[in-house]
């Protein structure tokens, strides 16, 4: 039996693929998992931070319940505290019937583990993990925003990537640590081809605040997380842009601070994030609306996507990027466990220019300006100012 789920430290390593697959498209990502799925043969393994019950998370959850019954070893790994919020877009029923198919994958010998982090305070304040890969004995990992539910797959923006090479080692190192479990990883199976088609150098920074909780948990943590110095410090040393996409944009102090530094060098910054109604609450949306005011005086373009940004991107310079997990706000900095892959491979730069340069010109994108935020009406502001004090914890 497979132990409790435990907090993960530091990863930030160094290494490459010999092949590489952007999944921006919605319907390439979800077959691509499909598939993966239906060709295990001896372990499947899938993190992600809920399931819903919708056609996306009932298809994913038969097949992995198929590859169980054909003898594949099926773990997967959903942190508790981000089930309980997928919870609440779901109906009384459909959570049932979630528990029901979710008992049925245990029965059928599959490992469903739910995700805790150790302290207590933090497992009562929403700390948990929030990375997603799915791997198998196929020697091929998928990594990437992308969650279980209808709304990563037919709704929102995700970027995901497909994987081979050293690259899933690690990967494959992360979700065992995240499960906590002393059983070894099954070895990965070589690639399908007998020589590696090619070298991708790229960095893996992944990072579990939960994994040193000190006295106090999320209230006070006792090491600065090493992503958000990372990036914070990459912000610092841009020279001509800034371009980075996140479900809603309500970042460390750190970030705040360097990005308004590099918006006063001259630096052309364009973010892209949400509108409020891309969740069925407006408080995360009220959270980042909080930034605005300051934004525009800065002279950054700041996006709200009508129909939803869960991806998260940075691209600097067009010089380097990194695309994962880490959304730009508070959570990801002292609450979720994230992970982000880097890289400066040209092929991968021109895949995320591209990605960027579709959505400066999507009509979905409205651009925050100062005469918007000048008129919004009296509630709003009125909210806006009583969440300013606590946008963190949104």
């Amino acid at each position: 039996m497979l132990k409790p789920a435990r907090s993960v430290g530091a990863i930030i390593e160094a290494s490459s693929a010999t092949d590489f697959t952007a999944l921006w498209d919605r319907d390439a990502e979800w077959n691509r998992r499909i598939e993966m799925i239906a060709a295990s043969r001896s372990f499947l393994h899938l993190s992600t931070l809920y399931v819903e019950w919708d056609e996306i998370g009932r298809e994913a959850l038969s097949e992995l319940l198929k590859a169980q019954q054909r003898g594949v070893a099926t773990i997967l790994l959903i942190d508790r505290f981000g089930q309980r919020l997928g919870g609440y877009l779901m109906t009384r029923t459909d959570r049932a019937r979630l528990r029901e198919k979710l008992n049925e994958l245990r029965k059928a010998g599959g490992q469903v583990v739910m995700y805790s982090p150790k302290h207590v305070i933090d497992r009562y304040v929403g700390c948990g993990h929030h990375i997603k890969i799915q791997l198998s004995d196929e020697g091929e990992a998928i990594f990437g925003s992308s969650n279980l539910s209808r709304s990563s797959f037919k709704e929102w923006n995700e970027f995901s990537v497909a994987l081979r090479g050293p690259i899933v080692d690690v990967l494959a190192r992360n979700f065992n640590a995240l499960l906590g479990s002393s059983i070894p990883a099954p070895p990965l199976l070589p690639s399908k081809q007998s020589l590696p088609s090619q070298n991708i150098p790229m960095d893996y920074w992944s990072y579990n605040p939960t994994e040193d909780p000190g006295r106090w948990g999320a209230f006070h943590r006792r090491q600065t997380n090493p992503l958000t110095a990372m990036f914070a410090d990459k912000i610092r040393h841009a020279q001509h842009t800034i371009r980075l996409t996140s479900f809603y944009y309500k970042p460390a102090r750190v970030i705040v601070e360097a990005l308004k530094e590099a918006t006063s060098r001259g630096v052309t910054v364009d973010i892209f994030h949400s509108n409020a109604s891309s969740l069925n609450t407006p408080l995360p949306w009220l959270a980042a609306a909080t930034g605005y005011a300051s934004l525009v005086r800065q002279g950054a373009n700041i996006y709200e996507n009508q129909h939803g940004e869960h991806s998260k991107i940075i691209l600097i310079d067009d010089e380097w990027t990194a695309f994962g997990s880490y959304n730009f706000e508070d959570a990801a900095d002292s609450r979720w466990a994230e992970a982000m892959l880097t890289t400066e491979d040209p092929a991968i730069l021109a895949v995320v220019r591209a990605i960027f340069q579709g959505l400066a010109s999507d009509p979905d994108n409205d651009l925050v300006t100062a005469e918007g935020v000048n008129q919004w009406p009296l509630l709003q502001r009125v909210s806006t100012n009583l969440i300013r004090p606590i946008k963190g914890w949104f």
